[in-house]
């Protein structure tokens, strides 16, 4: 996480947020279903999913929002706020797949006096396919003497 502030006029259109590196395992499938009470079998029953068709147990697709959250604010830092997050599923995540969250600024903007960065986000997995595209997310960023 950002240990200073990052402020409004500190970020240029074209900025990179800096990548986010998860590895999935069948461990943290579980543990996510777990704290999120979402225990469908195709996320942590292999024989189940297999049964169904697929290759293995995948990955909840919520979780790589919030990947993509924790990319933001890590990048963004404590004094930013998150306001708008969105996205688009395009593959499969298996255990054993390692995730890289990308992003970058894509606008900025005044709004009612707060400083608004707009960023295009995107998970690539080990093979460079994208498994999620089209995110997008809204960031209140503190301005100099606001903060």
């Amino acid at each position: 996480m950002t240990e200073k502030a990052l402020y409004y006029e500190d970020v240029n259109v074209g900025d990179e947020l800096p990548p986010l590196v998860k590895e999935i395992t069948s461990v943290s499938m579980v543990m996510y279903a777990a704290a999120t009470w979402d225990f469908h079998r195709y996320h942590h029953d292999g024989d189940y999913a297999r049964g169904k068709g697929m290759r293995a147990s995948f990955l909840d697709g919520q979780e790589m929002g919030g990947f993509l959250a924790q990319q933001v604010v890590d990048w963004a830092g404590t004094d930013a706020t998150l306001k708008r997050l969105a996205f688009r599923y395009t593959n499969f995540v298996f255990g054993g797949d390692t995730l890289t969250c990308k992003g970058r600024v894509s606008s900025k903007s005044e709004e009612g006096g707060q400083g608004m960065v707009e960023c295009e986000l995107w998970i690539e997995n080990q093979k460079g396919e994208r498994v999620l595209d089209q995110g997008k997310a809204k960031v209140a960023l503190p301005t100099r003497g606001k903060a």
